[in-house]
């Protein structure tokens, strides 16, 4: 029988619960991968401003009682500026589904689907705002939704600001259909702070396919890498940038380097901050971190 008390648990559970599982399902919020992030909790409007660095130039010789001079200010002109979006999804549990199916069960089927969904959504709106922004192409440039558009990019490439702490749940009961109806919502949203820190390398999506096929391999990573360093991209704490790819992605580099006979070593999980991180780093080689994500664009999808 389904009392009061039980929905109270579960709300209750629900609520303690769904920030932490966001933020372990979650790729692209982590500050590992983007330095550049905002929590506003408790500030007012909905609007985020970046300012925009310019290319840092070398010092140059100054003599004694010489003006020093700023050529390396922060741009005052155009700036990066994210509204923030929100997004909600909903989990309706009959009277049913709690009386039979039993606390622990309906609490994590909920919470799974709650966590999960807005979770999905942050991290493809993410990539997709990367992608659009990120106009040079190392793979095979196609616009066919049998294509992915892969990602390499520095963690100073995007912004990202969320409100009120992360996701919100709230429940009511409908007594018209017997159903306890809970909504988890959040406020977030991404900017391109600097499009030229971040490439795409588009490749076909087809599981199985070898590199031949797929239109992008480790030198297109390698490329990928030399671009950015080029153009100053700051790294991650060891040196490497970010490399998100798709399943048919990492399974033809893993087969690429295989036959190789070499390896795509992963590196030190010491400092991994949540599981979507831990779970998505498959290895490091050519200057990149590799990581697996479902969440990447197809070629055809722009903001």
């Amino acid at each position: 029988m389904t009392t009061a008390t039980t929905v109270e648990e579960l709300y209750t559970d629900l609520v303690a619960d769904l920030v932490p599982y966001f933020m372990n399902a979650t790729l692209l919020p982590n500050s590992a991968l983007i330095r550049n992030s905002i929590n506003m909790v408790g500030e007012t409007g909905g609007t985020v401003r970046f300012p925009i660095t310019n290319a840092y130039t070398n010092a140059s010789d100054v003599v004694e009682g010489g003006s020093i001079g700023s050529a390396s200010d922060l741009d005052t002109g155009p700036a990066a500026n994210i509204t923030l979006q929100k997004r909600g999804i909903g989990s309706n549990v009959s009277l049913e589904a709690l009386s039979d199916g039993g606390y622990d069960l309906v609490y994590r089927a909920t919470l799974q689907r709650l966590g999960g969904g807005l979770a999905q959504a942050t991290d493809i709106a993410g990539f997709i705002t990367a992608l659009t922004a990120f106009t040079t192409e190392v793979g095979t440039t196609s616009s066919a939704n049998t294509s992915s558009r892969n990602a390499i990019f520095s963690p100073d490439a995007l912004g990202y600001a969320v409100k009120d702490d992360g996701p919100l749940v709230e429940t009511w009961y409908d007594v018209d259909s017997q159903t306890h109806q809970f909504r988890g919502s959040i406020r977030d949203g991404y900017v391109a702070i600097r499009s030229n820190f971040g490439v795409r390398m588009t490749a076909n999506n087809t599981i199985g396919g070898n590199v031949v096929t797929l239109g992008a391999d480790i030198s297109s990573v390698a490329l990928g890498t030399t671009t950015l360093r080029v153009e100053n991209a700051p790294t991650l704490d060891n040196g490497n940038y970010i490399c998100a790819l798709d399943p048919a992605m990492e399974y033809a580099l893993n087969e690429q380097v295989a036959l190789a006979g070499g390896g795509i070593a992963v590196g030190s999980l010491s400092d991994i901050g949540n599981r979507a991180f831990y779970d998505g780093l498959i290895g490091q080689a050519v200057g990149c971190a590799f990581f697996r994500t479902n969440n990447l664009p197809a070629a055809g999808v722009v903001a």
